[in-house]
């Protein structure tokens, strides 16, 4: 005879979306293992433009409800939590009922913590959220918003932080530190530990968000930098966003357009033979939680040159993964470039330093997190 599974709905904006399907893979692999324990359904607010925009494509299931989320641009942000929460219960309110869950999770700071907190009360069950870094570093300076979160937090039966640094900063904004777990993301390692002897192609690799804030200007003008010293090298862009336009203008002016490539988009799938053939990957962000991009390249036993923020210099051995750097800087990003193209690497103890890093160990600690009172 089998028990039944608690119910566990899982609240966030970080999920693939019908339109974005790589938005948030590593939410969907890491709450995907908790099936195996819970029942798990997904809420998954939607921009209203977007929703309105895309809304042939999106289809909902008994287990993944999309709902509208009503907000006012650029205006009144302390305010998110209420809309989306009255915004929630009016598309799918019923739906939730139904589902009868004995766990919330919010994978979002503000506005889903705090409205987390909320249905929590609603439906008499318990609550965590998970913090990812750049959701913290959004509220950090809006004492509003701090407000609401920290309510929400010290309520919950838990704070799930991705790597101690953001532990730290949760504490300094007042969250008690007994509520917090860190709990480092995972990486699949049998689609990125590729173990056949390969040929390295001639290029960097960026996978990510094209966003200022991740450091792609300052990439491309690291690049342009070493670009006659490494007269073969290519730059390879895999991702989309708002920089697109301004990277194809700046590497007309810097004279490399020809040797950069803005790829767009790529499935999840296809990312461990594009990271595999790099000569390194390239994340300069300005902050950063625990990038599992950079855990990807690790199992893949690719050198990475990555800057010194959040989380990263806590799973980076930079001996034998690569280089950090300070943010913000060209001139550091062609440096790295130099000093990893310079260097032999030995792949097998790159990938040695990420099997620290596993979904299964992952879950097990999250288990432990889910069973607090």
């Amino acid at each position: 005879m089998s028990s039944k599974k608690p119910n566990l709905v899982l609240l966030t904006n970080l999920y693939p979306l019908p339109w974005q399907s790589n938005r948030g893979k590593f939410n969907q692999q890491q709450f995907d293992m908790l099936k195996s324990d819970y029942s798990v359904s997904i809420l998954i607010p939607v921009a209203f433009l977007d929703w309105w925009k895309h809304r042939k494509s999106i289809q909902q299931t008994d287990s993944i409800r999309y709902f509208p989320y009503f907000y006012t641009p650029k205006v009144g942000r302390s305010f998110y939590s209420y809309t989306m929460f009255v915004s929630l219960l009016l598309h799918s309110a019923i739906w939730l009922v139904k589902k009868h869950p004995q766990i919330i999770v919010a994978s979002w700071a503000f506005p889903e913590g705090v409205v987390s907190m909320w249905l929590s009360r609603l439906m008499s069950t318990k609550f965590f959220i998970k913090v990812h870094g750049s959701d913290i570093n959004l509220i950090d300076h809006f004492p509003g918003r701090v407000r609401q979160f920290l309510a929400a937090a010290n309520r919950s039966s838990g704070v799930l932080s991705v790597s101690q640094a953001l532990a730290n900063k949760l504490v300094k904004l007042g969250v008690k530190r007994e509520k917090i777990k860190v709990i480092y993301n995972g990486v699949n390692h049998e689609l990125f530990g590729i173990s056949e002897s390969r040929a390295d192609d001639d290029y960097l690799l960026y996978v990510g968000n094209l966003k200022r804030d991740k450091g792609v200007i300052e990439l491309l003008k690291g690049f342009a930098m070493v670009s006659e010293e490494f007269p073969d090298l290519q730059l390879v862009y895999l991702g989309e966003g708002g920089m697109l336009s301004q990277l194809q203008e700046e590497a007309e002016i810097l004279g490399v357009s020809s040797r950069v490539h803005l790829m767009g988009a790529v499935e999840h799938q296809l990312l461990p033979n594009w990271i595999a053939k790099a000569k390194l990957l390239a994340l300069p962000s300005y902050a950063e939680g625990v990038p599992n991009v950079v855990l990807e390249s690790m199992a893949s036993g690719v050198p990475t040159l990555a800057t010194r923020v959040g989380g990263v210099p806590e799973v980076f051995k930079e001996s034998v993964c690569g280089k950090l750097i300070s943010p913000k800087s060209a001139d550091e990003v062609a440096n790295g470039i130099r000093y990893i193209l310079g260097k032999s690497w030995d792949g097998s103890l790159i990938k040695e330093q990420s099997l620290k890093f596993s979904w299964e160990n992952n879950k097990q600690m999250l288990l432990q997190l889910l069973s607090r009172k």
